[in-house]
């Protein structure tokens, strides 16, 4: 156990600079002494661990060390594998393919040719433009390129952007991209499918983008959001539960009703399609705009039909 812990210990410091006792502590959830105590063994066992004291010291693996791939078991090899095999499912990508022949060519011979568990991530495939702008923008990133596009924002407003791009990303059922929005000077998150008319700038990056991720969440605190509240019957439960996971469920207000609370981005407009599916078995208790948003598009929908009679 403690062989265990301590290689897990190394792994994560070969993987960051510096990191606290404190940090080791809750993440392997032992004692800071007993992270001392395990330091102490590394560098003992001939691992070149470095300390520093303050308030933004720890401990670090010195970059000249480098980790043996004879530490990597067979079940290591197998859980890699299945991840490449998922990669490849959901995205085209001649490097994944190639990293994966490697894997299978070094893992050793009791690996299993055919994993006892299979990630069939076809689903993330979104037809053949987005495969397209997939390539070229993996192609903008690797090449340090700007790119311009035609972007349709959630309200059907269209606009010609200058992004410098910096991570692709598989969220919220769909593809996006992060990049900087020359335009708003600013982090945004891209949806693919509502990108056209893309082509390179022809111009480097020109920002450092190590903290795009970190920027964007914070500029994200700031997005309007709106608490909805629902009532359903016992039996729908489930359905809510696969459309809305994150709601919190309680008791009823009613006889045989349950109320789920959630928050969903008031902007973003894929959860009404969802109560409209779900129809008169589900109630909005609040916010009022959106019954009336509801009832306005249910009477969009009857006067429709009722002209095509």
């Amino acid at each position: 156990m403690k062989i265990d812990r301590m290689l897990g210990m190394l792994i994560y410091l070969l993987n960051r600079d510096t990191v606290s006792a404190r940090e080791l502590a809750e993440r392997f959830e032992v004692s800071v002494r007993t992270v001392q105590r395990d330091m102490e063994g590394l560098g003992m066992a001939g691992i070149p661990v470095a300390s520093a004291l303050g308030s933004a010291g720890g401990y670090r693996i010195m970059d000249t060390y480098k980790l043996s791939r004879q530490l990597f078991s067979t079940e290591d090899y197998v859980q890699l594998i299945i991840a490449l095999r998922g990669l490849s499912s959901a995205y085209e990508s001649k490097e994944a393919g190639a990293t994966l022949e490697k894997m299978l060519s070094m893992a050793p011979a009791a690996t299993d040719s055919e994993p006892r568990l299979q990630l069939d991530l076809s689903v993330l495939r979104e037809g053949f433009e987005a495969v397209d702008r997939l390539a070229a923008l993996d192609a903008a990133i690797r090449s340090g390129k700007a790119v311009h596009f035609d972007y349709t924002d959630a309200q059907l407003s269209t606009t010609r952007r200058l992004v410098e791009p910096v991570q692709l990303t598989y969220k919220w059922h769909a593809w996006y991209l992060l990049g900087y929005c020359c335009g708003k000077q600013a982090y945004r998150l891209f949806r693919l499918s509502r990108i056209r008319s893309l082509d390179t700038a022809g111009q480097s990056v020109g920002r450092d983008h190590r903290q795009a991720e970190a920027q964007w969440a914070e500029a994200e605190k700031e997005r309007p959001y709106v608490r909805i509240k629902l009532a359903f019957a016992p039996e729908l439960r489930i359905w809510i539960e696969e459309a809305f996971p994150y709601a919190c469920i309680g008791g009823s207000r009613e006889e045989n009703r349950l109320v789920a609370e959630l928050t969903l981005p008031e902007k973003e407009r894929g959860w009404l399609g969802v109560l409209l599916e779900l129809g008169s078995q589900v109630t909005v208790l609040e916010p009022e705009a959106v019954r009336q948003e509801l009832l306005r598009r249910a009477k969009d929908i009857l006067n429709l039909y009722d002209s095509l009679k």
